[in-house]
C-alpha cells in the first residue's frame, strides 16, 4: 500500500483574510507548498476563493504524511473513528481546524471552518478492512516517535 497523493484545500470567504488562511494552510506543510487559488461564487452569489495544494511526488508525499502524523494533536481520535473517514475510493478524509492551524496547532475538527485534507491510498487488493488496518498502523507508527 502507498499514498498516491495528498490534497489540502480550503475556502476563503469574503470575510476572511487570504493571507491568514494561506498561513494556516502552510502550517500543515514541512516544505513550501505549491498553492493554486481560484475565484468563485458561493451558494448565495457571494465571492469566495478556493485554495488547493496537491502533493504527488513520492518523497514529498512521505514527508508531508510523516509531518502531519507527527504534528497532529489528536491521533487517538483519528484512530477511533478511522472507519468513518475512509470512503469506497480509498480516500482518507481529515478536516483540520483552520483557526488552530493559524495558531500553529494541527487538530481535527468537525466544524465548518476547516482545512480539508484528502489522502488517496493505493492498495491491491483494494479492501476497506485492509486499508483501515494499514492506515491505523501508519498513524500508530508516529505514536512511538
Amino acid at each position: 500500500m502507498k499514498i498516491e497523493r495528498i490534497t489540502v484545500s480550503a475556502v476563503i470567504h469574503s470575510t476572511e483574510s487570504q493571507e491568514k488562511v494561506l498561513k494556516a494552510i502552510k502550517t500543515l506543510f514541512p516544505f513550501e507548498p505549491e498553492i493554486e487559488i481560484v475565484s468563485a461564487k458561493g451558494h448565495y452569489g457571494n465571492p469566495i476563493k478556493y485554495v488547493e495544494s496537491i502533493t504527488k511526488k513520492k518523497n514529498r508525499v512521505k514527508e508531508l504524511w510523516s509531518f502531519l502524523m507527527r504534528e497532529l494533536k489528536d491521533r487517538r481520535l483519528l484512530l477511533e473513528n478511522l472507519h468513518e473517514r475512509v470512503d469506497e475510493n480509498n480516500i482518507l478524509y481529515l478536516r483540520i481546524d483552520k483557526q488552530k492551524a493559524l495558531a500553529g496547532e494541527i487538530r481535527l475538527s468537525d466544524g465548518a471552518d476547516t482545512i480539508a485534507i484528502k489522502v488517496k491510498i493505493v492498495s491491491y487488493p483494494s479492501k476497506k478492512d485492509k486499508i483501515l488496518k494499514t492506515i491505523g498502523e501508519m498513524v500508530e507508527e508516529h505514536d512511538k516517535c
